[in-house]
């Protein structure tokens, strides 16, 4: 028998009285939980009848053992079948089961839309991360790899100091040749003879450097018209004003700058270098008394010659500082001019400072001194970590170079430092050999 019928009817069939399925579905719980209460308080007792002539104590045990045990099972198979038919049927199959799948139903069907919702914050928390990663990414590469304006500074400042190094070289080179022609007195130069240096020397102090008011004004007869306001004025003697001051000489040895005609400082420097080194040339031996030995002319010959060799050492530090000094390449010049008109530096100083080219010595001035005296260079250290590891880059560099100076200098001093040494040797060692052969001994 079933406790709940199916509720499922078709629209035409009339439905049936609520009140009298309720009063049946109340009975049968009622039956229900009186057999579950009956057999549950049900307990066996031992009957303590008093032993009877006609029913001996045992069988009277007997019996009771075994209506004991047939009702115990008969109550059993009723309650199971009860149990059976209540849960089973009725109250599992119409009453729990299509309850418990329309729950798990709208359980699944809950959980999965929330499942989707939560999977889209889920992703979109991936897409935001991902796109803020990749934003954050973007923003340093960008930071890295833009140069900024006060980089390419040092890189347009560099673009010509190989070659104004190159070029100061040359005029070096330039320069000690033209002074061992002269001293060594070789044809078409102006040593050759004697006379003819002596002469050319007084023709260019005269016509060029000479000024009206010296001794008191009597060299205003000597003179030429206008030499006292050519800007040449005592160039050959004076040598800051000829050489220390100018950041740059107008000193071109193959023409490849082009320099002005009122303005040509060339004759300035070697009349300065005639005077320094070897301000008079020595009277020449002749071919004869050198072949023969006349007077020992051999050996005065080699003496003068290692006197030469000696001097040459002193003037190569001055024919370093002119090649430093000379005009170089023009491919810095517009850069030069302008960074120092940034600094405030006028057209006219700009033009006395860099002259036809900047110099090697103007140019490494720059970079190394003048560049960093302006509040523009440390504002603009205020910039992203890569563009000022890259100005620290240039900057260790142009120092490498300051350095490879610097050694270079110290090398020639030290050359001059040993001259010096064996000059005051070589008076000791006259001074010995004077007494031994004064004294014998």
């Amino acid at each position: 028998m079933r406790l709940f019928k199916n509720t499922r009817r078709s629209k035409n069939e009339k439905r049936p009285f609520y009140g009298l399925r309720s009063l049946k579905r109340a009975v049968y719980v009622l039956l229900f939980v009186l057999t579950l209460t009956f057999s549950s308080s049900y307990t066996v007792k031992q009957a303590e009848a008093r032993c009877c002539v006609c029913c001996p104590q045992p069988v009277l045990s007997g019996y009771h053992i075994a209506t004991t045990l047939a009702v115990t099972v008969a109550y059993d198979v009723a309650f199971r079948m009860l149990r059976d038919q209540l849960l089973s049927v009725e109250w599992w199959r119409l009453g729990v089961e299509p309850l418990a799948k329309t729950m798990a139903l709208e359980l699944s069907t809950h959980a999965a839309v929330q499942l989707s919702q939560i999977g889209a914050f889920m992703d979109g928390r991936n897409i935001a991360g991902a796109q803020l990663d990749m934003q954050i990414l973007n923003a340093k590469s960008i930071k890295r790899h833009i140069p900024s304006v006060s980089m390419c500074k040092f890189a347009s400042l560099n673009k010509s100091i190989a070659k104004a190094d190159t070029r100061a070289n040359m005029v070096q080179a330039v320069l000690s040749e033209f002074s061992m022609k002269r001293v060594l007195g070789e044809g078409q130069t102006i040593g050759a003879l004697k006379s003819t240096d002596t002469s050319s020397r007084i023709k260019l102090a005269l016509e060029r450097h000479c000024s009206p008011q010296e001794f008191g004004g009597e060299m205003d007869f000597v003179c030429p018209a206008g030499t006292g306001a050519n800007g040449y004025t005592y160039k050959d003697i004076n040598y800051t004003e000829a050489v220390e001051v100018p950041k740059t000489i107008n000193f071109s040895v193959d023409g490849e700058v082009t320099i002005p005609a009122n303005s040509d400082e060339i004759t300035n420097v070697l009349a300065m270098k005639q005077f320094l080194y070897n301000a008079e040339t020595p009277s020449r031996i002749g071919v004869r008394r050198l072949a023969h030995n006349y007077d020992s002319n051999q050996g005065k010959y080699l003496k003068w010659r290692g006197t030469v060799a000696k001097r040459s050492v002193a003037e190569n530090s001055f024919d370093t500082l002119i090649g430093m000094k000379a005009t170089s390449g023009v491919a810095a010049d517009n850069q030069y001019r302008a960074h120092l008109a940034t600094l405030g530096v006028s057209a006219a100083e700009i033009d006395l400072m860099s002259k036809a080219a900047p110099s090697y010595w103007a140019q490494m001035e720059h970079l190394t001194k003048t560049l960093y005296q302006t509040p523009e260079f440390y504002a603009n250290l205020y910039d992203n970590p890569g563009n000022v590891m890259r100005q620290s880059a240039s900057m260790e560099a142009i120092s490498l170079m300051q350095m490879r100076d610097y050694y270079e200098s110290l090398i020639r001093s030290e050359m001059a430092l040993a001259l010096l040494l064996d000059g005051e040797v070589a008076k000791e060692q006259d001074a010995l050999n004077n007494a031994l052969s004064k004294w014998g001994h």
